[in-house]
């Protein structure tokens, strides 16, 4: 281990952490967390700012050998998932979780942990630092809206590290979906269902047809499809004659992606048709995929710190999105590291203080390394 790792205060890794979840940021209301943090990323020598998006964006230049290094970007998103106010953190046997009453927000407050406190070991060292900039996303949780909103172009690094992975401390998910949305009108025509139905066109009918012909769910290794929101009809007595879906189709092929996609979309409209109803099918490209292959310097250079604190790093895929997502569509190299929380988007969540620690020494050693 290097000084700063072996430096990692497992008491101020913790306090730093309980601090942060006890601030209240559920996604559109992140505000407190990033008044919190602008002023803690100064200290440790970041000229930071807020974007009109909301997300805190800092920047410092390297020190020592490493002054001339390629900068490289540390992103984790400050807000949670509901029920995300009043956290009350609790320490039972090593391991961090709440009374139960809400999530604990270690997604992805573990990640912003890690991020401070590293650069804060490193400068207590005494060690040489690689260029950084630091981003902190906002509204991760309800589409990546954070990153989508960042001025890609103010960002120096062309290379990512973005701590927001439920994998064991080690992981690297260096491949990732892309993500079509899907959203359907379905037209049909409203009648009287109990005095002239056979005047109706049931649009809900029409969509259950469609439905029911289409694969979803588990497609392949590499792809999923799923229609999660569905809203139409008025009353019992009237044929429903409007009804919306939203749906969604993944894969991390993007052959297999347009296939699936054009498989929704064509059932839909033949669905509507045969009844002599019609769909509108709107497609958009939620975010894009990740592919970053295993012989990429920034995966040598990910490995190499991993190894360092006597960890065995593991590539792993993912049928997730995150905001290295949108980074890598955008032209920065972007892969995602195993936080090692556990029981997310539950009140089940938790997190060991050791993984806490360890995530702090891996990124030590990826910022500053030997």
């Amino acid at each position: 281990m290097t000084p700063a790792t072996a430096g990692v205060d497992a008491q101020i890794v913790l306090d730093t952490f309980l601090r942060l979840v006890r601030i209240d940021s559920p996604s559109g209301h992140e505000a407190a967390v990033a008044e919190h943090l602008e002023p803690v990323l100064r200290d440790l020598g970041f000229a930071t700012r807020r974007d009109p998006t909301g997300n805190v964006v800092g920047a410092r230049p390297g020190r020592g050998a490493l002054a001339g290094a390629p900068a490289l970007i540390l992103s984790a998103h400050m807000d949670t998932v509901e029920p995300g106010n009043g956290v009350q953190p609790r320490v039972e046997d090593g391991v961090v979780r709440t009374d139960g009453s809400t999530v604990l927000g270690a997604d992805d407050k573990a990640g912003i942990t890690a991020i401070v406190e590293a650069v804060r070991a490193v400068d207590a060292a005494g060690e040489p630092c690689r260029p950084l900039e630091v981003v902190f996303t906002v509204q991760e949780e309800t589409g990546l809206r954070g990153a989508k909103g960042l001025e890609i172009g103010a960002l120096r690094a062309r290379q990512a590290v973005i701590l927001d992975s439920n994998g064991a401390v080690g992981t690297i998910v260096n491949r990732a979906p892309a993500s079509d949305h899907i959203e359907a009108v379905v037209t049909g025509r409203a009648a009287h269902a109990g005095v002239a139905p056979e005047q109706g066109i049931n649009a809900i009918v029409a969509v259950a047809r469609a439905l029911a012909e289409m694969r979803l769910g588990r497609i392949d290794s590499e792809t999923t499809a799923n229609f999660g929101v569905i809203a139409g009809g008025v009353a019992t007595n009237i044929v429903p004659e409007r009804v919306v879906l939203k749906g969604e189709a993944r894969s991390r092929s993007a052959a297999a992606l347009k296939a699936q996609t054009a498989h929704m979309v064509s059932r839909l409209e033949e669905a509507a048709a045969a009844l002599g109803a019609t769909a509108e099918v709107t497609v958009t490209r939620s975010y894009d995929s990740i592919d970053v292959p295993a012989s990429a310097p920034l995966i040598a250079d990910l490995s190499a710190a991993i190894r360092a604190c006597g960890l065995e790093p593991t590539l792993q895929p993912t049928g997730g999105g995150t905001d290295a997502n949108v980074l890598n569509g955008a032209g920065i190299e972007a892969v995602n590291l195993g936080v090692g929380f556990k029981g997310i988007h539950s009140v089940d969540e938790h997190i060991a203080v050791a993984d806490l620690v360890k995530l702090t020494q891996v990124l030590c050693a990826v910022i500053s390394p030997r």
